[in-house]
């Protein structure tokens, strides 16, 4: 069994080096840099430090050693093995035709060292959140792993195929081009969705404040106008503040993050890379895509955006966790375009228009309005109780009743506007095999899956619902078991029959 590269103990212990200096000043920054500590004292203490330091670093060192050397992989005729571990030992074997999805990736401090981490899933839900192989090789190896694994997976014969990429989306296509100006774009569309809300819930915020502030003063000058100044102020400082911290890391996240962002052809199998720092490459078959979701945020929606993601079975990190970004198909794009790129990519997942709609309005705020006036009544009813036992003056009661009546508006109108939105989002198409489900709220999102990827379907209903043929459908796929459901909300019951007819 061939062992994994020993850039992999570089690597790790140049990350723990620096991972364990980060955690050694957090716990001890107050004590090294206290003015009031005695200098000398200090001084005298360094090298306990320094022998704590270099402890807890051959702890790590050693760790790493002994992962390396129980560590490795075989390609055998059949079959992929992989074992490692310390502590708790992992050997895996897994069949070449029951390969699902094959990533790549390098960070940093693997790109320092020239290596890359290879993870093979097989898509079982029962190790959705874990890569069943885990191989650590030089770079140019794993490329070369990666493309007999996609050979083998198919045929199960030992040979690399050297067919020709083909292109389908990249930088340099005319169909898709993730050019700095889309980043850019991209970048300030979600700083205005975050704008929006902060924006939003501030101007409310300060409204029921100086509502309150203006019944305790009872006079709309001095210190109410100052107050209110002072409030419009600091909600307007926080709310830029926010945004900018949000523009900071929605920078990061589309000009680092998807740096050179192609997608690829390679016989029936799909290749996804991007990325600046943490680089990826994903593999997988066209058949393994199991649905095609396209999202839209309110301000993306209002100005004529979305983004493509794709439901495959598979995408793990190397410590075993999801990562949404893998299955991003399109970061960004236009809505008219979403027709067009799926069309030359995957054209069986074109979305189709929405035939049915939401039959009733009410039942999407009746629990809420239920629930929340029963919470809603006991507290208010509890706090005057407890003021009036404390004999609170009645103007201070008022107060304060004004002010929860303040936050019910804020909390009502949101989900008014919620419900609005949901009631005319929500929607199915069965068509030839195919359904498109139409779904949310303040974000739109949009479904397409076969039928024949459909496991089950559910009705959820309530007896009065049931007499008025209104049903909430939940259709579970072949995926991953975190992210398996679809759900469409009050829709005409005839449509569940229709749903359960494909499963057979």
């Amino acid at each position: 069994m061939k062992k994994f590269d020993k850039g992999y103990i570089y690597s790790k212990l140049l990350s723990d080096f620096i991972a364990s200096l980060v955690i050694f000043f957090t716990f001890f920054e107050d004590f090294l840099f206290d003015d009031t500590v005695n200098r000398e004292k200090l001084i005298s203490t360094i090298p306990y430090f320094i022998i704590a330091f270099v402890v807890i670093y051959a702890c790590f060192i050693a760790y790493r050693i002994a992962y390396y050397k129980t560590s490795g992989y075989e390609l055998t005729e059949t079959e992929i093995k992989c074992k490692r571990g310390v502590f708790f030992r992992k050997n895996s074997v897994l069949d070449y035709r029951k390969i699902h999805a094959i990533n790549k990736k390098q960070n940093l401090f693997h790109r320092i060292f020239g290596i890359a981490v290879l993870t093979v899933d097989s898509g079982s839900t029962n190790t959705s959140r874990q890569a069943e192989i885990i191989i650590v090789e030089k770079s140019n190896t794993v490329d070369a792993l990666l493309k007999e694994l996609n050979t083998l997976k198919g045929t199960g014969k030992c040979n690399i195929d050297n067919t020709k990429e083909e292109i389908l989306l990249s930088e340099k296509d005319s169909l898709y081009r993730f050019t700095s100006k889309k980043k850019m774009l991209y970048t300030l569309i979600n700083i205005l969705s975050t704008a929006f809300f902060t924006l939003l819930f501030g101007v409310l915020a300060v409204s029921v404040m100086a509502i309150c502030k203006l019944i305790i003063k009872q006079g709309f000058l001095g210190t109410w106008g100052e107050y209110f100044l002072y409030a419009t102020l600091i909600t307007a400082g926080a709310m830029l503040l926010f945004s900018a911290f949000s523009f900071i890391g929605c920078m990061i996240r589309s000009f680092i993050g998807y740096h050179k962002f192609t997608i690829k052809k390679q016989g029936d199998n799909i290749e996804i890379s991007f990325g600046l720092l943490d680089k990826h490459t994903n593999t997988f078959s066209y058949d393994r895509i199991k649905a095609v979701k396209i999202s839209q945020g309110l301000v993306q929606r209002m100005l004529g955006f979305a983004t493509i993601k794709l439901e495959v079975i598979g995408y793990t990190n190397e410590s075993g966790n999801d990562n949404a970004e893998l299955g991003v198909l399109v970061p960004f794009c236009k809505y008219d375009e979403i027709n067009e790129i799926l069309g030359k990519v995957l054209p069986q997942y074109v979305p189709d228009e929405k035939q049915t709609n939401s039959i009733s309005f009410f039942p999407y705020v009746s629990w809420f309005l239920l629930f929340f006036g029963i919470i809603l009544g006991l507290m208010l009813a509890i706090t005057t109780a407890i003021m009036l036992i404390f004999s609170v003056s009645l103007t201070i009661i008022f107060t304060v009743l004004s002010s929860v009546a303040g936050v019910v508006l804020i909390l009502l109108v949101i989900k008014l506007v919620s419900a609005i939105l949901s009631y005319k989002n929500n929607g199915l198409t069965i068509n030839n095999g195919k359904v498109t489900a139409y779904s949310g709220g303040f974000t739109k999102s949009i479904t397409v899956l076969m039928a024949n990827n459909l496991i089950t379907t559910e009705d959820i209903t309530t007896p009065l619902r049931k007499k008025a043929g209104i049903t909430s459908i939940v259709m579970h796929l072949k995926t991953n078991a975190h992210s398996n459901e679809i759900k469409v909300h009050i829709q005409n019951d005839a449509i569940s029959t229709e749903l359960e007819s494909l499963l057979v």
